[in-house]
């Protein structure tokens, strides 16, 4: 008993018990270590679903639409740049031009070729370098009267109408007599009208609605 009493008193006893203690000590230290990981690995898996700020609501843009009657208004004011194409089974027409302060120019294009016109309220013109030569064909095999902004509007207010909205943008349907109508909406102004009549479309485009400066030309 004295002999073992001396070893641990010894040099080499305390020795031993030294590193005993720190080899106790690195275990536990390597214990918590392992334990602190694996509940850092447990966390982040229960959270990779959950949204960092806690919050799992999208919020839905809000838009806000001006009344169709103020759109129809301001589109009958006669200024704006357009593209009218009238479609059917063998023949396909385009007009391109601008509206403003009751002048028209713009250039009608279809099979035969393209041509410049102008419109005022002398009448209309096809117009060749500075020259102008006054016309009665340049709706020739078209029915202009779907492409009056102001006669369509009216044969359509005693209509019902349905309405879908996309984010941003508002579709306008008429299902009339003999011809069905497709009014599209941003939130400010009326984009595009499309009315289709047995095998014939027209598709009116319209754009920068109110905004285009005076058409410099005259004959």
């Amino acid at each position: 008993m004295d002999n073992k009493n001396n070893f641990w008193q010894s040099e080499k006893g305390k020795a031993a018990i030294k590193l005993g203690l720190w080899m106790i000590f690195i275990i536990i230290l390597i214990v918590i270590v392992i334990f602190s990981e694996r509940n850092n690995v447990g966390d982040n898996v229960n959270n990779i679903d959950t949204p960092t700020d806690g919050n799992t609501e999208v919020e839905t843009p809000v838009y806000e639409f001006v009344n169709y009657r103020e759109m129809q208004d301001k589109l009958l004011e006669n200024n704006y740049e357009y593209v009218y194409t009238i479609s059917n089974l063998d023949s396909k027409y385009i007009y391109s031009g601008m509206k403003s302060d009751g002048k028209e120019i713009g250039y009608r294009e279809d099979a035969s070729g393209v041509i410049k016109y102008y419109i005022d309220e002398t009448g209309t013109y096809q117009v060749n370098l500075d020259n102008a030569l006054l016309i009665d064909t340049l709706y020739q095999n078209v029915d202009a009267s779907y492409l009056d902004i102001n006669m369509l509007f009216e044969n359509l207010s005693e209509y019902l109408y349905s309405v879908d909205k996309n984010e941003g943008l508002r579709t306008i349907t008429y299902d009339k007599d003999g011809y069905q109508v497709s009014v599209l909406t941003d939130t400010e102004n009326i984009k595009s009208i499309t009315i289709v009549v047995d095998t014939t479309t027209y598709e009116l485009e319209f754009n920068e609605v109110g905004e285009c400066e005076g058409i410099d030309f005259a004959i």
